[in-house]
C-alpha cells in the first residue's frame, strides 16, 4: 500500500480495540487517572480540571462504541468519553511502564493501565453525565449503526434522494453513515462496483442495495483482520491491523477485479481511489 499520510481510526479500527478492552476493563474499578488537562484533546471537557477525581474510584460498568467514538459506561451516571482523531491510541500497559510526552491520559487499575496517547492532538477526551453528550455535537448527531438493521437500503435511499453530492462525500457524513471514513468508503463502493464520485441522488434502488450490503461487508471483514494500519493506527496490545484494502491507497496498481489501473482523485481535499474499468 502506498503512504497517503495519517489516516483516523474507523469503525473497524475503533470496534477492534473496544473488544480487546471489554474483556479487560468490565466491572473493573479505576484505582486512579492521571490527565494532563492543559492538553487540546480535553478542549471539550468541561470537567478536565477534575478528571482525576472525578475517574478515581469508579467502576467501568460497560464499554460500548458509536461511530468513532469510545464509551467507557462508569457507576453514578458517568460517561468517559474517547475519540482518537487522527493518531491516538489507547494502549495496555505495565503499571511500572514510564509515560512518554504524548501520552495525555492514563488510567491506571490495580494490575496495568490504559494510556491514550495522541501525537497530533486531534482526539477528544470528555465526560458526560447521564448520556448528555451536547458538549460533543459530533456525538449527539451520528446516524444508525452501519452494522445494525437501522441501516439498509431504504435508509441510504431517503439519505441520497436528490443530493448532487458524490456518492463518498454522503458515506463520509457521520449523520448517514458514522465510523465510515476514506478508506472504507473507497472500500464499499469498490465492492459495489460504483464509482465514489457519482451523484449520490442518481444512483438506481438496485444500486443502493448493493452499496448498502457493501457497507456491511466491508466492516465486517475489516474487522475480522482487526483493522487497516497505514502509520499510526495499533490496537490496544500495540499490533498494527491485517486488512489490505482492494482499492485504497493503491494508485497505479492493478484492479484485482479487471486488471485496470485504480485511479486517485480528490473530493473536497480528500484522495479517492476507484477502478475506472469496473466502478461506475
Amino acid at each position: 500500500m502506498q503512504e497517503t499520510g495519517p489516516k483516523m481510526p474507523e469503525l473497524p479500527e475503533v470496534e477492534t480495540i473496544r473488544r480487546q478492552l471489554e474483556s479487560r476493563v468490565a466491572g473493573r474499578k479505576i484505582v486512579k487517572a492521571a490527565a494532563n488537562c492543559d492538553s487540546l484533546v480535553f478542549r471539550s471537557c468541561h470537567a478536565a480540571g477534575n478528571l482525576n477525581r472525578l475517574l478515581a474510584g469508579r467502576k467501568i460498568q460497560s464499554l460500548k462504541r458509536r461511530g468513532k467514538y469510545l464509551l467507557f459506561g462508569l457507576d453514578r451516571g458517568l460517561t468517559l468519553v474517547i475519540h482518537l482523531g487522527m493518531s491516538g491510541n489507547l494502549l495496555v500497559r505495565e503499571k511500572s511502564a514510564p509515560r512518554d510526552q504524548h501520552c495525555h491520559l492514563e488510567i491506571s487499575f490495580s494490575d496495568f493501565k490504559l494510556t491514550l496517547r495522541d501525537p497530533r492532538m486531534f482526539g477528544r477526551v470528555a465526560l458526560a453525565r447521564d448520556s448528555d453528550f451536547s458538549c460533543l455535537t459530533g456525538l449527539a448527531s451520528l446516524g444508525p449503526e452501519p452494522l445494525s438493521m437501522e441501516f439498509n437500503p431504504r435508509w441510504l435511499a431517503e439519505k441520497f434522494r436528490g443530493r448532487k453530492a458524490p456518492v463518498k462525500s454522503l458515506l463520509l457524513d457521520q449523520r448517514i453513515a458514522p465510523g465510515i471514513g476514506n478508506i472504507y468508503s473507497d472500500e464499499a463502493c469498490y465492492l459495489a462496483r460504483i464509482s465514489p464520485l457519482r451523484r449520490a441522488g442518481g444512483l438506481k434502488p438496485e444500486e443502493i442495495k448493493r452499496l448498502a450490503a457493501a457497507v456491511k461487508r466491508v466492516l465486517k471483514e475489516a474487522i475480522e483482520k482487526i483493522g487497516c494500519t497505514f502509520r499510526d493506527y495499533r490496537t490496544s496490545q500495540g499490533i498494527p491491523g491485517n486488512y489490505q484494502p482492494r482499492a485504497y491507497g493503491r494508485e497505479g496498481e492493478r484492479c484485482r477485479r479487471c486488471g485496470s489501473s485504480i485511479r486517485r482523485k480528490q473530493i473536497a481535499g480528500r484522495s479517492c481511489f476507484f477502478c475506472p474499468g469496473c466502478q461506475n
